[in-house]
């Protein structure tokens, strides 16, 4: 139940003005979505209910929802093995928290922090709604940084505010519910029925007759969403990530494969009153399972050996596979399939 996040701050948001591509990408209209032929249009067939997901500035694909009764907002990560709720909106969703002894843990390493347990009733997204949901609590406010307050709801109006989400919606219960994220579109399908093998393998079909790769995940000993990739040649595995606004590799790994890194002179907070030092890197071939992404440029910095490593040297990774080239590569991810989907922008 180990946990990581970061925001990519102001200065990083600089730094990597690439990802506002992403966070242009216009949505494609609900009726074009459900022509036949199209990958909505198959999962509505299949039983599969359809919710629109919106991006945040930060790159950041979030979900509409209602926790209790409540309005909420939650970040897609399957970066995170479990969901989280801010602990600073239990008491408004009417969650009573149960401590736990489990440290959050982030990308730069564990933070003093020990998660809370409790049991949501209910969480509405679009017209699905699943019941007895385990979540965790912990503080969730560094992803809100523009309103520090305990704000309700992804569509409260306010100057120059974020839309504000109250924690992440977890591998886990993508998981158990089915869940398969289109992150080009913008979609969530969930199956109420759960994961199915015959989804997943028509789904598989049609996506490979569309010209996708497909690439096998795997879960590892930390419940995260693992598959297997290569920098420069360099044999690893990497996280699956739409919660990372950019892509992330070690700096140890990342040299050891021969990444020529620039360093910057910004910095990120890791927590505990320390600050890390951003770089960039710049990949001659980043491949993720058979497929190929030339001259990729990484956001590179020192990884927390937990992370990295899991519990045993076959876990090892070098980082994440973020939001940015998720969306510029079509990455459909079946969760409760277990295998991601990326496509090339000229592919036909």
């Amino acid at each position: 139940m180990q946990r990581r996040w970061h925001v990519i701050r102001q200065p990083m948001k600089k730094l990597f003005a690439l990802i506002l591509w992403t966070a242009a990408l216009a949505p494609f209209t609900a009726q074009s979505q459900q022509q036949p032929g199209t990958l909505a249009g198959f999962l509505s067939g299949q039983g599969l209910a359809g919710v629109k997901l919106e991006r945040r500035f930060e790159n950041h694909l979030f979900v509409p929802v209602s926790i209790n009764n409540k309005h909420a907002a939650l970040m897609i990560d399957t970066g995170a093995p479990v969901t989280i709720i801010d602990k600073n909106s239990a008491g408004t969703f009417g969650l009573n928290v149960e401590s736990t002894t489990i440290n959050v843990g982030r990308v730069f390493g564990t933070r003093w922090e020990h998660y809370g347990v409790s049991m949501a009733k209910s969480i509405a997204m679009g017209n699905c709604v699943v019941t007895n949901v385990p979540v965790a609590l912990a503080d969730t406010s560094d992803m809100n940084p523009d309103a520090p307050s305990p704000a309700i709801g992804s569509h409260i109006s306010t100057v120059n505010r974020l839309p504000h989400l109250n924690g992440l919606l977890g591998a886990r219960e993508m998981s158990k519910f089915g869940m398969i994220i289109d992150c080009a579109r913008q979609m969530l399908y969930i199956n109420p029925n759960g994961p199915s093998t015959a989804v997943s393998q028509s789904m598989a079909s049609l996506l490979s007759g569309r010209g996708f790769t497909r690439i096998p995940m795997r879960r590892n000993s930390t419940n995260h969403l693992e598959v297997p990739a290569a920098l420069n040649g360099h044999p690893t595995r990497m996280i699956v990530d739409t919660g990372a606004a950019v892509t992330t590799v070690d700096r140890m790994v990342a040299s050891q494969a021969g990444v020529g890194i620039s360093g910057t002179r910004f910095v990120e907070d890791a927590g505990e009153g320390r600050v890390e030092r951003l770089g960039t890197g710049d990949v001659r071939e980043l491949k993720i399972g058979d497929f190929t992404i030339p001259k990729a440029t990484l956001s590179v910095v020192n990884v927390s050996g937990t992370m990295l490593h899991a519990k045993s040297a076959e876990e090892s990774n070098s980082g994440l596979i973020g939001a940015e080239y998720l969306a510029w590569n079509f990455a459909v991810i079946d969760v409760g399939g277990m295998a991601l989907y990326l496509r090339h922008p000229d592919s036909r």
